[in-house]
């Protein structure tokens, strides 16, 4: 019978071991499987405790960020033939009993869980394509118009009164957009009003001016022109679209290319069939003796790509090239509860008070996490989601 194991890659600075240790803690409540550490024991800055660490010289030129994607990729060159393991960022912290069940969801010859984005979205982050900087500058165009039309004239608005009413009228401006039927009437009588839009007995909108006032004709807020911005900007309104689009024809605001896509069939001769592809996310996977060459291709691609000032150095973006080389690509995923992302960049990740558990598309689903991966603000302790995390650990000990 195979032996189930867990394993954690990392090597380098503290924080990292920090962050290891702390995940290895959580786990060690739940798990009654072993857990490995591989490492390079001489590139560490603190000292790993832990009872099974597996000590592997990592190429000296390496940075210790290529290094431990080199160890994490070749996992299967490193670690025990005959045995089960599941792979885990140092970043995911086990919040349940039902953690070791994962073990039974395997399927050949490798399994992992979704990303919490898809390929064009993911595409700038691996590859060095200047889109994110591109996407920057326009940004900073439309803001800069923004902030001389617009928040000069509503900086002037100092009475305490009317700030209030502000903060009324954009709490009911939330309220519209959160509701589908309110949305559409209040979007139709809008588009039947004339030069002012009434939106209930407290407020009313001058259309042409772009202007909230109070009823009794006090302004409180000043909108955007769009005309004015179109013409300072270059940028056009889409009213259809209800996107704001650059010279190219494309939203200022969606991160989306396509050179991941390109870039791996020029480096690899592989081609994505499926241009926005639900990619898979590597912080938690499930392999064994199966796994060997897909593991064994994936590693190779990683290892070139470190030698290409054309790729960032991640490892992404070589999985999901192996994916369809290995026909991968309809491969079923883990259901999200076994790598529930805890983006900080997310606006759609909420708490559910009601059920105490989680969602990241602003309460549509709600999971109750058996890993949570939490990669960007760790340790935030102004952040609701890390207090629920601390929550969940300190009711569990």
């Amino acid at each position: 019978m195979k032996n189930n194991i867990f394993v954690f890659v990392v090597c380098g600075v503290k924080e990292h071991i920090d962050t290891l240790h702390f995940s290895i803690k959580c786990l060690m409540k739940f798990t009654k499987f072993q857990i490995f550490v591989v490492t390079d024991v001489e590139r560490n800055e603190i000292e790993i405790i832990h009872h099974k660490i597996i000590d592997i010289k990592t190429p000296p030129n390496y940075n210790h960020h290529q290094a431990s994607i080199f160890l994490k990729t070749g996992l299967h060159k490193f670690l025990p033939k005959g045995n089960n393991y599941c792979y885990l960022d140092s970043d995911v912290i086990a919040l349940s009993a039902f953690c070791d069940q994962i073990f039974d969801l395997f399927i050949a010859p490798i399994r992992f869980a979704p990303d919490h984005c898809k390929i064009q979205k993911f595409s700038p982050h691996a590859v060095n394509c200047g889109c994110s900087i591109k996407w920057s500058k326009d940004r900073d165009i439309f803001n800069t118009a923004i902030k001389e039309m617009v928040n000069t004239n509503n900086e002037k608005i100092v009475d305490h009164y009317l700030i209030d009413k502000q903060k009324e009228l954009q709490f009911e401006l939330e309220l519209i957009k959160k509701t589908r039927i309110k949305k559409i009437f209040i979007g139709f009588k809008y588009f039947i009003s004339f030069s002012k839009f009434k939106l209930n007995q407290t407020f009313f909108f001058d259309k042409k001016n772009r202007v909230w006032h109070l009823s009794s004709g006090e302004k409180i807020f000043y909108e955007f022109n769009v005309t004015k911005i179109e013409t300072v900007t270059g940028f056009r309104y889409s009213r259809i679209k209800q996107q704001w689009l650059n010279k190219d024809g494309i939203n200022i605001w969606d991160d989306h290319c396509n050179h991941l896509a390109q870039f791996i069939f020029n480096t690899f001769n592989i081609k994505i069939r499926k241009p926005n592809w639900q990619h898979w996310n590597g912080g938690v996977f499930l392999f064994n003796d199966l796994s060997y060459k897909f593991l064994e291709s994936w590693h190779l691609k990683t290892l070139k790509i470190f030698e290409l000032s054309d790729w960032k150095t991640r490892d992404q973006g070589t999985l999901i090239a192996t994916a369809w080389e290995f026909n991968l690509s309809c491969q079923p995923v883990l259901d999200k509860k076994w790598n529930f992302i805890a983006d900080f960049q997310n606006n759609g990740l909420v708490l559910d008070s009601a059920s105490g558990g989680i969602s990241d598309n602003n309460l549509n689903n709600i999971y109750h996490p058996i890993f949570v991966h939490v990669y960007h603000n760790w340790g935030n302790t102004e952040w609701s989601i890390w207090k629920w995390i601390m929550n969940k650990i300190d009711i569990l000990n």
